[in-house]
Formats: structure tokens, C-alpha cells, sequence
């Protein structure tokens, strides 16, 4: 249908369009066109009756049993593909080395969980009332989690309990799980994207699949809608993680909307304990099917034991750590240890063996667990930055690190956590980092980005044209899209290993031609306008006419095959910052080559001198440039939602945000380097395709003023460590 589609109609439009402008020793053979369309357009209609034919013969089932294969498939991969990233962020975070810290969790006394037959259901225990007593550590999570009836749970704790690593040790434990027994996929997701207001749940874990594995759009390979299918069908368990990361606001509703979930879709949700009760009592809502478990805070002996661990260099330095402890368990560095966070910092910061914990006895210093907590917080980043050795390599990321000072790595990493809490949001996203920018800087950047892009355009039209006259046209071009260009919320890809490729190009051969013409209307308007005025172009309306349909004709050319290209990949990889910088660059280069030069090769060779020989002046050139270009914004912002060049690019967004920020020392000049290592040191984790940083305490903590130092701290030389 789409062929006899172009066949029928385009074809004739564009020889009636040929027919007036081509030299005149070509019309007589211009005839020869009309059989053309003709047989094409029978051909177009044999092949999609044969089409229908075989798709009718595919009956009984056969078609639906390959849709089910190719989901199935896709649940494997992407299986596959989770359990990777979550074993390198486990790797990263050693969650194993020397050995985890122990969690113990137990059913929350709060006021916020439905009632024993509602979790376990009706009659589990004949004839006598129900009470719901579950507790366990690490290694019963994942038997807890497979045990209830409902697969529901709810995670609470205190910041820094331990949520976020035990939602990542129950995402590993059901992996293993499946494995063995099959069942569906769990995926861990941060929730602080989500809004209830505007999303279904499932609506949004959709989203964030498509962003996070974007080869799940692929329908060629995995089914149609196959991230839609495995949510909706149940192979999915969305571990969400982070409800108090949402704004306040927001809490009551989420909870309302993932309570009207069916009752058959899994779910693990985590939260801090305080929210959650007060998002509880606002809405008066619970998960009327879940159960709602709390991690207790880490005992002394748990604590003693994660850091006697491993035999750690210096051992001697911790012996009046570890006596302290088992002499005042109720002291300030008792409770403020308590916190498996806190631990963990505390284990960091004095890995040096120069370095002595010792001091935080000194009442003097740490009267409390305020200041303990603050000074491993402010602490945590020199220790991880001043070691001599970068972090080893981890499977999976990219090449060796280089060497930051303590100084201007905590500097840096200040400025990302100020961004982060300006804008709300815990996800440190490269392609957002225009938003440091007030809006008319984001204006000034488009602009800039269109100017470029209308540069190469310029210098393809310049081919046929002329030079002076291509590159006026161009830049004028760029200027009048730019004027009006915006963000592109997400990176792109681009699949060169394309699967029914003349098919797939015929889709996209309508949609590139629209562009192109919406372009051409908008430079015919631009010079009805110019006429009107008394500009006195030159050659008429008829003229211009002309070269704006033929011009705009070609150039849809171009915009079609670089839509053919921009198609999801075929193959589930884990999701990471750096390889969406790559994927979108990618993207970038080719959409430079075949849409922004092709288009205007196409459109100067068919217009100038090589083409139909129409003469096309310095100021036609300008008017038609911003004319078009502006048209062509327009229409990509608030109707087709496309935008063309590298203002359509999210890496160069990135790209001049990064170059700008750097000059002026607010972030190095090799970002995605910086944040990698970041990543390995334990400051940042990855969530996906976007960093965040290792706690939310943490970002809070840098994003804060930096504490002035101490007349002690000024006066004295920096204690623990060899000079």
C-alpha cells in the first residue's frame, strides 16, 4: 500500500513539477515516466498482495508461536544482560570482599503494612488468627521474597541502612533463582524519574526499559512491543528503588498507584521509614498485598566483624577501634556505626595504613554521632582521590582512569551535587547537562549548534550553487532553526546491521519527504514575504517555486535514510553513560553525513548548475535559508517533534555545555572519564544509563557549603598521614 501510495501520487507530482523547470532538450523524454510509475505501481501492488497472502497462510498459530519465541528470547537476554550490570556494580561497591556487612531485617511495628491474611492470604493457618513474624539477613531475602503469595515487598530503613544493597542482593539472588527455576526478570530501577500524576507505573517501567535497553524496541528481533508485552504479561519484577528520592509531594500518590496494581504483578518497593509513614498517614493508602519488612540498625559485633575482615593492612591501628566498641557499645561511634553507610565510610577513609582511626575516639573532636557522621562525610572523598593507584580494572568499563588530586576532584563533584539538588533529581545524567544553564543560554547553545550544522549544509549546496551562495544559505538555514531549537530529551542509536532494509527505508521514504517539503513551504513563504516587501529577488514567485520543491524533494531524500538509520540496535548490551555517549556520537557523525551534508548535496546538485540549472542569487540564498530553517524548527518542536543536525544531537548539547563548564574550572575536560573513575573509587554508582551518587547523605553533604577548616585543622598538620 505504501508504494502504490508513492507511486501513484508522488511520481506524477514530481513530473509535473519536473516539467517546468528541466532544460528543454529533456522534456521530450520526460513520457518516459508516466509508464515508470505504472509498472511500479503495479509491482508495488503484486508484491503486497503477496505479502498478505503469506502472512494469511501463517495461520493456526504459527506467527504467535514466533512472536512467543522472540519474546521469550528477549527475557533472556535480558536476563542476561541485568545480571552483568548488577554483578559489576556489586564488584564495584564489594559487596563480597572481604565479606558483605551483615543486614538483619524483621516485620516493621509501624502502622504502615495490611494485615496477615491480605499478605499471606486466606486460611494459611486453619482456624487460628494470623500474625506475620518474618525477620532473617542477607541470604533469606531472596526465600522470603519467593515465599509470600503475592511476590510483593516493601523495604524500609533508616538513610544509610542498607536498602539500596540489599535491593541489589535480592535482584542477584532472583537471577540465580531463575536460573534454575525459571520465573520472571527482576529489574532494579531508581523511581526518582517517576511522577504518578502523568505515568501509569507500568507505563513508566516501559519507558525506562526502551531507555535503559533500547534493543527491546527492535520489533524485527523481539517482537513488537516487547518491553510492553514483558511488563504487562508478568515477566517482569520491577524492584523499585527510592520512593523518598521522589518529591515529598508525590509519596501518598505513588503509593496509591502502586496499591492499584493487579494483584498478580510482582513488585519490591524501597523507601525510608519516616517518608513512608508519612506518606502512609497523608494518604491513608498501604500495598494492601505486601509485605512491609524493616532493616534493623548493624550491630557491634556486626561492625567488629566487617572490619577484622580480610586481614587489613595495619591491623594494629584498629585494636582501640575495636575495644572501644565492645567496651561502650552505646557510645557516639557505636551508633553512628550502626549505619551500614557510615561503616562503610569508616572502612574507606582509613584503608591508607597511614592513616589512623584512632582519633575519632577523641571526645574533644567527635562529642557525638553528628560529628563523626560529618567528618567521614567530608573525609570519604580525599581518602578515596589520594591514593597513589587508580582503582583496578572492572569487567565491562572502559579504559584505565587517570590520576585526580583530592582538591579539585571534591571541587568538581561539589558542582555536580549543587546541579543535582537545583533541579531535584539524584540521577546524573550526561545528556542533561545543558540544565546548568539558564534558558537563554540553552537559547545561545541551539543557536550555535544550528549555526554549525548550516555551515556543512551550506558547504553541500555550495557544490551546485557555488560556495559564497551554498554557505549563505546554509548558515542563514542554521540560524533560522537554531533560533527555535530545543534539548532532545533522550540519546539516540543508530543500527547499521538493518533487517529488511528496503522495506524499512519505504516506511521512512513518506515521513523524510514531508520534512523536506515542510522545509520548502517554509522558504516559499519566506519569499512571498520578501516579494511582498519589495525585495525585488529576482526570477518571480514561479521560480522560486522551483527551487524550493525540487530542493525540498531531495533533501527529504536524505532526511528518510538518516530515519532508516536511526533505528534501535539488535542486541541487549548493559546500559552505560559511557556507552550511550558512544551510541548517540555515533549517531551524531552519521546524521552530519547523510542528513545535514546529504541534504544539501542532494538539494545544490538538483538545483544548481548540475541539475535543472536554476540561477540562484546571494540574497535568494539567504531568504530561502531562514525561511526554511525556520520553518523546519517549527515544525520539528510542536508538530513532529524532530529536530535536524547537531541540535538534534544530544552529544553536542553535551558536547559545548562540557567544553564551557571546563574553561571556566567548574568540571575537567575529559567529564566521562572523571565520572567513571568517580564510579570505580565509590563515589558515583550507576543506575542504568545514568550515575548517581553513592548516597543521597553524600550528595547533600557536598552539594552543602564546603565546612571552613578548624583553627586546630589550620595550625595542626593533618593527622594519619605520612608527610
Amino acid at each position: 500500500m505504501l508504494f502504490s501510495l508513492i507511486t501513484v501520487l508522488i511520481l506524477p507530482v514530481a513530473i509535473n513539477v519536473a516539467a517546468g523547470a528541466v532544460p528543454d532538450n529533456v522534456k521530450p523524454y520526460l513520457w518516459l515516466a508516466w509508464p515508470a510509475a505504472a509498472a511500479s505501481a503495479v509491482a508495488a501492488a503484486v508484491l503486497e498482495a503477496r505479502s498478505r497472502q503469506a502472512a494469511a497462510t501463517q495461520s493456526g498459530g504459527g506467527a504467535e508461536a514466533d512472536d512467543e519465541a522472540r519474546l521469550r528470547r528477549a527475557a533472556e537476554e535480558l536476563a542476561q544482560t541485568v545480571h552483568r550490570q548488577w554483578a559489576a556494580e556489586a564488584e564495584i561497591r564489594m559487596l563480597h570482599r572481604p565479606q558483605p556487612l551483615h543486614l538483619r531485617w524483621s516485620t516493621t511495628g509501624r502502622p504502615v503494612s495490611a494485615g496477615p491474611s491480605a499478605v499471606l492470604g486466606d486460611g494459611v493457618v486453619g482456624g487460628r488468627p494470623l500474625r506475620l513474624r518474618l525477620h532473617g539477613g542477607n541470604d533469606d531475602i531472596v526465600p522470603l521474597f519467593t515465599q509470600l503469595p503475592r511476590r510483593r515487598l516493601v523495604l524500609l530503613g533508616d538513610p544509610g541502612a542498607g536498602k539500596t544493597v540489599l535491593a541489589i542482593l535480592l535482584t542477584l539472588g532472583l537471577l540465580e533463582e531463575r536460573r534454575e527455576h525459571g520465573g520472571p526478570v527482576p529489574v532494579l530501577l531508581s523511581l526518582s524519574s517517576w511522577d504518578p500524576h502523568i505515568e501509569h507505573l507500568h507505563r513508566w517501567v516501559v519507558r525506562r526499559l526502551v531507555e535503559d535497553y533500547p534493543a527491546l524496541a527492535n520489533a524485527d528481533v523481539f517482537s513488537p512491543e516487547a518491553a510492553a508485552r514483558l511488563v504487562n504479561c508478568g515477566h517482569i519484577v520491577p524492584v523499585l528503588d527510592g520512593l523518598d528520592e521522589m518529591p515529598a509531594g508525590l509519596h501518598p500518590v505513588a503509593i496509591d498507584a502502586i496499591d492499584r496494581i493487579a494483584p498478580g504483578s510482582p513488585l519490591v518497593l524501597t523507601c525510608r521509614s519516616a517518608e513512608y509513614v508519612a506518606a502512609v498517614a497523608t494518604g491513608g493508602t498501604v500495598l494492601s498485598t505486601a509485605a512491609v519488612v524493616e532493616l534493623q540498625p548493624v550491630g557491634v559485633q556486626e561492625v567488629i566483624t566487617f572490619l577484622s575482615a580480610g586481614g587489613m593492612a595495619g591491623a594494629n591501628r584498629w585494636a582501640a577501634v575495636l575495644t572501644h566498641l565492645r567496651e561502650v557499645s552505646d557510645g557516639p561511634l557505636a551508633e553512628a556505626l550502626s549505619s551500614p553507610l557510615l561503616t562503610a565510610l569508616l572502612r574507606a577513609v582509613y584503608t591508607d595504613p597511614a592513616a589512623d582511626p584512632a582519633e575519632l575516639l577523641d571526645p574533644a573532636r567527635f562529642p557525638d554521632r553528628c560529628a563523626i557522621e560529618s567528618h567521614l562525610l567530608e573525609a570519604f572523598v580525599p581518602a578515596v582521590y589520594a591514593h597513589r593507584l587508580p582503582p583496578p580494572m572492572v569487567e565491562g568499563l572502559g579504559a584505565t582512569p587517570l590520576r585526580y588530586s583530592p582538591e579539585p576532584a571534591r571541587r568538581w563533584l561539589a558542582f555536580l551535587a549543587g546541579h543535582l539538588q537545583q533541579h531535584q533529581t539524584r540521577d546524573l545524567a550526561w545528556w542533561q547537562l545543558h540544565r546548568v544553564f539558564s534558558p537563554a543560554g540553552r537559547r545561545a547553545i541551539g543557536l550555535l549548534l544550528g549555526l554549525m550544522s548550516g555551515l556543512v549544509a551550506g558547504l553541500g549546496v555550495g557544490v551546485g550553487v557555488g560556495l559564497e551562495v551554498g554557505v549563505a544559505a546554509g548558515v542563514a538555514g542554521g540560524f533560522g532553526a537554531g533560533l527555535v531549537a530545543v534539548p532532545p530529551p533522550h540519546p539516540l542509536y543508530a543500527n547499521l546491521r538493518l533487517r529488511g532494509g528496503l522495506r524499512s527505508f519505504g516506511r521512512k521514504l513518506v515521513p523524510g519527504l514531508a520534512v523536506g517539503l515542510m522545509m520548502g513551504a517554509g522558504a516559499l513563504c519566506a519569499f512571498a514575504v520578501a516579494d511582498g516587501l519589495g525585495a525585488g529577488l529576482g526570477g518571480g514567485l514561479e521560480t522560486a517555486g522551483k527551487v524550493v520543491c525540487v530542493a525540498g524533494l531531495s533533501t527529504g531524500l536524505a532526511f528518510a535514510a538518516m530515519m532508516w538509520l536511526n533505528t534501535p540496535a539488535d542486541a541487549l548490551c548493559s546500559p552505560s553513560s559511557r556507552s550511550v555517549l558512544r551510541a548517540d556520537r555515533s549517531v551524531s557523525a552519521i546524521r552530519i553525513v547523510v542528513e545535514t551534508l546529504g541534504s544539501g548535496l542532494l538539494a545544490g546538485l538538483t538545483t544548481g548548475r548540475y541539475g535543472f540549472g536554476i540561477a540562484v542569487g546571494f540574497t535568494w540564498a539567504l531568504v530561502a535559508g531562514v525561511g526554511g530553517g525556520l520553518a523546519l524548527g517549527l515544525a520539528g518542536r510542536y508538530a513532529g517533534r524532530f529536530q535536524t543536525g547537531l541540535a538534534a544531537s544530544p552529544w553536542g548539547w553535551f558536547l559545548v555545555s562540557r567544553f564551557w563548564l571546563a574553561l571556566r574550572g567548574q568540571l575537567p575536560w575529559r567529564l566521562m572519564r572523571f565520572l567513571d573513575d568517580a564510579h570505580r573509587r565509590g563515589v558515583l554508582r550507576q543506575a542504568g544509563a545514568v550515575y548517581q551518587f553513592r548516597h543521597a547523605r553524600l550528595q547533600d553533604h557536598l552539594a552543602a557549603p564546603a565546612p571552613a577548616p578548624s583553627a586546630r585543622q589550620v595550625l595542626q598538620p593533618v593527622r594519619g598521614r605520612r608527610t
